[in-house]
């Protein structure tokens, strides 16, 4: 179950991945998952020794060095990595129990996202299709 997941702590937070995607970031001070932090969702390009530097994208991170992770138009760089561990497979279950609320809640009043029905999708396409129709004439 924990095959290819790697937790990596820095002095704030913990980056759980999953091969080259984070899956996971936890605050170290409350133990708070942060599903909306800029690093969840993104791929690890690869450590670096200094921030202003590039990934080296084929080696593992070590102790010290920074990660480096691809988000959309943007590049996060993390504080330096204090130590790397085999996540408990307790801490995977919580994490997963942190997404499932985060993209299946019981009350869909709940989530900090917005799931489109394929209706509600068929809609607001059809409606930008319109709206840049208009807007070439």
């Amino acid at each position: 179950m924990t095959a290819g997941c790697k937790l990596y702590l820095t002095y704030r937070t913990e980056y759980l991945l999953l091969r080259d995607l984070c899956v996971g970031v936890r605050d170290r001070g409350s133990s708070a998952w942060l599903p909306m932090h800029s690093a969840a969702c993104a791929h690890l390009l690869g450590p670096i020794e200094e921030a202003e530097a590039s990934p080296l994208i084929v080696a593992d991170a070590r102790i010290g060095e920074r990660l480096c992770f691809r988000a959309p138009m943007r590049r996060i760089v993390t504080g330096p990595v204090v130590a790397i561990e085999d996540p408990a497979p307790s801490l995977l279950l919580e994490a997963e129990r942190q997404w499932q609320a985060l993209f299946r809640p019981r009350d869909p009043r709940h989530t900090a996202l917005t799931l489109l029905s394929d209706e509600d999708a068929a809609v607001l396409r059809s409606t930008a299709a319109g709206a840049r129709s208009r807007s070439r004439t």
